[in-house]
């Protein structure tokens, strides 16, 4: 509508200034309606007008809505108010009649807009590294499907980059991925810029984000200092952003069967990348790296995290998602767990108390059987083998009562198990075993039978020998009679 109004004004200064021009020249009036094609009085009027020293129409607008309320509007626009919220309290006055549509216009119209500006990043030679992770495929590592992240850092001056795959981003993956990259390097730069994530950086509290403890002890014992960017800023760090996104569109498509497979296509990726010319220097990244070297590295930094937990009743201590046994002397208790890149330490009263070796799956259980006590540290089947063997120590007719109790299916073989046991432990040998081989001589393998065995001293009764058969064939009793006799009992009856 707005348009077609402009259309119309247009046309009318296109009349108005061409009745001018030839009423200048000393046109007729009516010459000039006739070559327009208006009405003469169309002409008369347009010359009042410009005999009056009008150098434009007339326009003529019907007053806005929102012209009694310009002003509350803008201030409210300048307050940061919503369309919305301003319609809703202009709502409130009898004499506002606009609606939400003609009010978001209206503030989008006078609302100040300023454009997203960014600095233009410097990086002088050894000043800074960028570091980041970004998620790659899944692949199979030790029999199961696995995720895989990729650990970028890239020196921003040169653009040389150290690529790596991990299997997740804690704390002592991180560290040991961050000091590998710089011995690979050979040196540490000014500045660790990273992003905000938990291995690095701690959530904000009171406004106020700390540096986890590990990391920055790790950044003062190599000499740089860590600069965590603004949070959700990919700007800050644009040089590593880029450097995943590559990355990442490098591999996409490609397959690879094992963790092996797919480090080895990543290494392939930062030799071919390093070794060639660079869009913006013009120069290849792994010559002009020289510049960044700021002198030797100390000696390794030793990784490791540092967390409190407590003592399960099953004498474990649950670390990254594994279980790992300490002395049952501290269940319910808290005790302060060390882990670093290969071993798992417990300590309790600062004095260490188990060693394991570290498990990188998930759901495992490392146990030592020694942090059990006494009673508990045998397993079910050394405690099985114990039991077989101490029934076998009885004597064969033992041994064979088990062996049917075992095939067994009518029972609990744990109930027969401990019922078993302790008829050996309160029966001599003696009869115990002669018990057993009557039993297993019936073939009545059970608790029971052996128990009134033992009562009523059965054992002491000679065994039949059940493969003797009888001396003569017994003889064939006639129990049914044939019809023909019941037909003759009825027939006298009759």
């Amino acid at each position: 509508m707005r348009r077609l109004r402009e259309e119309r004004f247009d046309s009318r200064v296109s009349l108005f200034d061409t009745i001018r021009h030839w009423h200048a020249q000393g046109m007729a009036r009516r010459e000039i309606a006739r070559r327009l094609g208006v009405d003469v009085k169309t002409v008369r009027r347009q010359l009042r007008r410009i005999e009056a020293g009008a150098t434009a129409p007339h326009r003529s607008t019907a007053p806005s809505k929102l012209a009694p309320f310009a002003e509350r509007i803008a201030e409210l626009v300048a307050l940061g108010r919503t369309a919305l919220s301003i319609h809703a309290e202009l709502s409130g006055d009898p004499l506002f009649d606009a609606s939400y549509d003609l009010v978001k216009r209206h503030a989008a119209r006078i609302r100040r807009t300023e454009p997203k500006v960014y600095e233009r990043l410097e990086h002088p030679p050894g000043a800074e590294a960028q570091l980041d992770f970004g998620e790659l495929c899944r692949v199979r590592h030790e029999g199961r499907m696995i995720r895989t992240w990729a650990f970028v850092m890239v020196w921003p001056h040169s653009r040389y980059r150290i690529e790596a795959v991990v299997l997740d981003q804690s704390v002592p993956t991180f560290l040991d991925a961050l000091q590998r990259a710089l011995c690979e390097a050979g040196t540490a730069p000014e500045r660790i810029s990273l992003d905000n994530f938990r291995s690095a950086v701690l959530a904000a509290q009171l406004g106020l984000r700390a540096y986890q403890h590990e990391f920055a002890k790790f950044c003062a014992h190599y000499g740089t200092m860590p600069n965590a960017v603004r949070p959700r800023t990919p700007t800050d760090k644009g040089t590593v952003e880029n450097a995943v996104g590559a990355l990442k569109k490098a591999l996409r498509g490609r397959t690879f069967s094992t963790l092996e497979d797919l480090r080895a296509g990543v290494r392939e990726h930062q030799r071919a990348y390093n070794a060639r010319e660079h869009s913006v220097t013009r120069r290849k990244p792994a010559d002009l790296f020289a510049a960044e070297q700021r002198g030797p590295l100390p000696e390794p930094y030793p990784i490791a995290t540092w967390s409190e937990h407590k003592v399960r009743t099953d004498c474990h201590v649950q670390v990254l998602r594994n279980y790992y046994s300490v002395p049952y002397t501290l269940v319910g208790k808290t005790v302060v767990v060390r882990v670093d890149a290969g071993t798992v330490r417990v300590f309790s009263d600062l004095r260490e108390i188990a060693l394991h070796d570290r498990v990188l799956a998930v759901g495992r259980t490392v146990t030592d059987r020694a942090h059990y006590p006494e009673h508990k540290r045998k397993s079910t089947q050394e405690i099985h083998d114990e039991r077989v063997a101490r029934v076998r120590a009885v004597g064969p007719g033992a041994a064979a009562f088990l062996h049917g109790l075992l095939r067994s299916r009518e029972h609990v073989h744990s109930d027969s198990y401990r019922q078993l046991m302790r008829l050996i432990e309160s029966t001599p040998a003696a009869a115990m075993e002669m018990s057993c081989l009557r039993a297993a001589h019936f073939e009545n393998f059970s608790i029971p039978a052996l128990r009134e065995i033992l009562e009523r001293q059965l054992y002491e009764l000679p065994l039949d020998d059940l493969r003797a058969t009888p001396a003569s064939p017994i003889a064939n009793i006639a129990i049914v009679r044939p019809l023909e006799v019941y037909a003759q009992l009825l027939r006298c009856a009759s």
